[in-house]
């Protein structure tokens, strides 16, 4: 029904059907509200419904923010009533005062104190019915809704990377790598921290002053091992190597070894492997917050 109700509010909004898009809107809410309450009463983890239920608020601030301001809109009023009503049954009931706030102008003055008499009827109505298990407003966002966080393009094209445009962030990095500096980066998932240790690998594959420089990813589990050895196997197959407990190919002859903690420390510590040693150039330590607690990469 989601998926239905989400067909036809597009088909509204391109037919500049505003307010009906934003009646059907209010149905999808009910409808994810009703979804959340279902999970929660049977102790079911799944975020899904509650981010879903958020997400669908901030649909509504953003699309309907003229009819959410119009008094004299029927359905402005019910959207408004319906958005506090939901922000405060979630939890998030400083953020509902807050926002019911800037629904209308202070200097309407009857609309405007009758808007908050309803909003301390509302917090005392539905205060913490669907309550998500979250700090925060702010907290429950960074965690699950990350991806709709604002994200100004980057402005400077930086001439080591040609397929995009990279972050300010991510061109200190680069320098950091180009100058053989150590770094710990912290940040979020699909954020853009892969592409450096690819730019690390191309740095080892193309320095003609160490034409055998090892670089060394380190994994902390198996399952990790194994997808990140797929990965770099499809773009440097000819000079890959792996190493681990169970398995080991071409380990010390290899330009890019992917291996997990203990035997990197196997590696480093050997007298006989010294030599080898001396060769590399990088080492990227991938989850390294869950190496101290993996199991020797099992």
């Amino acid at each position: 029904k989601l998926k239905d109700l989400d067909d036809f509010i597009v088909r509204c909004m391109a037919a500049s059907q505003i307010a009906l898009a934003l009646e059907v809107t209010l149905e999808k809410l009910e409808e994810s509200k009703l979804a959340w309450q279902e999970d929660r009463d049977s102790k079911n983890d799944n975020m899904k419904f509650a981010i879903l239920t958020v997400e669908i608020v901030r649909s509504i601030l953003v699309n309907f923010s003229e009819l959410l301001r119009d008094s004299s809109s029927e359905i402005g009023t019910e959207a408004r009533n319906d958005i506090l009503q939901t922000m405060v049954s979630l939890g998030f009931i400083e953020p509902a005062l807050q926002l019911s706030r800037s629904f209308l102008d202070p200097n309407d003055t009857d609309n405007y104190s009758k808007l908050q008499d309803e909003m301390k009827e509302t917090a005392r109505l539905f205060r913490n019915k669907l309550r998500i298990p979250s700090k925060s407003l702010a907290h429950f966002q960074l965690e699950h809704m990350g991806y709709l966080l604002p994200r100004p393009p980057p402005k400077v094209k930086d001439p080591r990377i040609t397929s995009f445009t990279p972050d300010e962030w991510q061109r200190t990095l680069l320098d950091v790598v180009d100058s053989r500096d150590s770094a710990l980066v912290c940040a979020p998932t699909s954020s853009g921290k892969t592409f450096i240790s690819y730019y690390c690998m191309e740095k080892v594959m193309r320095d003609s002053t160490c034409k055998d420089g090892v670089l060394v990813f380190v994994a902390p589990t198996k399952a990790l091992i194994n997808q990140i050895a797929a990965q770099v196997y499809g773009a440097y197959h000819s000079h890959f190597g792996i190493y681990t407990d169970a398995y080991r190919h071409r380990a010390l002859t290899c330009r890019i070894l992917v291996t997990v903690p203990d035997c990197l420390e196997s590696l480093l510590l050997s007298p006989e492997h010294a030599v080898w040693a001396q060769r590399i150039r990088y080492i990227i330590l991938d989850e390294v917050h869950c190496i101290s607690s993996s199991d020797g990469g099992k």
